[in-house]
């Protein structure tokens, strides 16, 4: 899941309203209008002329989230790792209604790795956005040999975690400790193909025996955000 933005440059000023049709599909599967469908509008983005119409969409791949699963990311990878955004425009300008023709987005998942290889750190989140606009996606990544159950614990608010939550997660940091190293932590993001997508990961060390070693770090490059193309491979960091 994660924010897309889309803009339209309205094709003359003077739209009274613009709003954005949308829906996903699998790779090579046609839409279905008629269907329940999202809708979002579009507002105008100041200073710009003929006005350019924004809005943000939150994006779910139209994939089952039950298929069962043999390791940190999804079967059937390559299938799973695209999808399309289809959309059109409905614009209300002096009185009447007209619509745009459909546009069709290529959605692709980057993978991205982690390798600590000192086995100090217990979770890993991977932060992105897309061509630099806000809001900011984030994704907890996933650890390399660790069962599913134990890969991304609840969050739960101040005072409601419970003898239950803290067995589990010291359950889970035993198992970490336990696994050969380095520890590979993988995680995803989503964008069209083409765009680009900025990155950091964050990696903590949380809910361990020892609360006193508790720590984390954010990891860049160079003290900045990594960088990729979406649709290019990329490359594991640390």
């Amino acid at each position: 899941m994660f924010f897309l933005r889309k803009d339209w440059r309205e094709p003359e000023d003077g739209a009274d309203m613009v709003v954005l049709h949308w829906t996903t599909t699998r790779h090579g599967q046609p839409p279905t209008w008629r269907r329940a469908h999202a809708t979002t509008v579009m507002n105008p983005q100041p200073g710009t002329s003929p006005p350019v119409r924004s809005c943000l969409l939150w994006i779910i791949p139209p994939f089952p989230r039950t298929r069962p699963r043999t390791g940190p990311l999804a079967e059937n990878a390559e299938d799973e790792a695209r999808f399309l955004v289809h959309s059109f425009c409905e614009v209300v300008q002096h009185g009447r209604v007209w619509t745009t023709e459909v546009t069709v987005q290529e959605m692709r998942a980057e993978t991205v790795t982690y390798s600590d290889t000192a086995g100090e750190f217990t979770h890993a989140g991977l932060y992105y956005s897309l061509e630099g606009f806000s809001p900011g996606n984030s994704a907890p990544m996933s650890l390399e040999e660790l069962p599913n159950r134990h890969q991304h614990p609840l969050v739960l608010p101040e005072h409601e975690t419970d003898n239950t939550e803290y067995r589990q997660r010291t359950k889970r940091a035993r198992l970490i400790a336990e696994l050969p190293r380095p520890h590979i932590f993988r995680g995803q993001l989503w964008g069209p193909v083409g765009a680009r997508a900025f990155y950091s990961i964050y990696v903590s060390q949380r809910w361990t025996y020892n609360p006193f070693t508790e720590n984390g770090m954010w990891v860049l490059q160079d003290g900045r955000p990594w960088e990729v193309i979406i649709g290019e491979r990329v490359k594991g960091e640390g």
